[in-house]
């Protein structure tokens, strides 16, 4: 994309989020501080992924993840659903999770891993590191390369939790 492209469509999606009421302050790098849990959410057991961005026949943008590998996984289901929806706040063209190129999967994972809950990025992290873990969870590129930059993100943006 073009730069001046690239321009109009942050000065389109800033004056849209200025009207928004749920707005209040600025995020430094340049984003209004805009909510950082996903507008909608819908739930399908059929999914093979942890979590996916979708958009609907409303043009909405929605969130989908899998309940029953959400219960096996636990709090590290709150990490992939928002990184699902990092894509979304990013700006990232809307894809299959397997078509994301690695830059677009890094930059979902920091965005996550500053604006989670401490605890949801801890317990990713374990999962992701965990040579153990379901073969079936699908987790794309190299898990301790993944987990270190996610830990890294949280360690940058002060939302680490001591290791335990």
């Amino acid at each position: 994309m073009s730069r001046v492209f690239q321009l109009l469509m942050k000065i389109i999606l800033l004056s849209g989020l200025l009207l928004s009421a749920s707005c209040s302050s600025v995020d430094w790098q340049g984003f209004i501080n805009v909510p950082t849990t996903p507008y909608w959410e819908i739930q399908d057991s059929r999914l093979p992924e942890i979590a996916m961005i979708r958009m609907i026949r409303t043009g909405a943008n929605v969130v989908i993840y899998n309940p029953v590998i959400c219960q096996k996984i636990g709090d590290a289901c709150g990490f992939f659903r928002l990184h699902a929806f990092a894509h979304d706040r990013l700006i990232h063209q809307i894809l299959p999770p397997e078509a994301y190129p690695l830059l677009s999967e890094a930059q979902a994972d920091c965005w996550a891993a500053k604006y989670g809950k401490p605890h949801e990025i801890y317990a990713a992290v374990q999962l992701i590191s965990d040579e153990d873990r379901d073969k079936n969870l699908k987790i794309r590129g190299n898990p301790a390369q993944r987990a270190e930059q996610i830990r890294a993100c949280a360690i940058d943006n002060g939302n680490w939790i001591a290791d335990q």
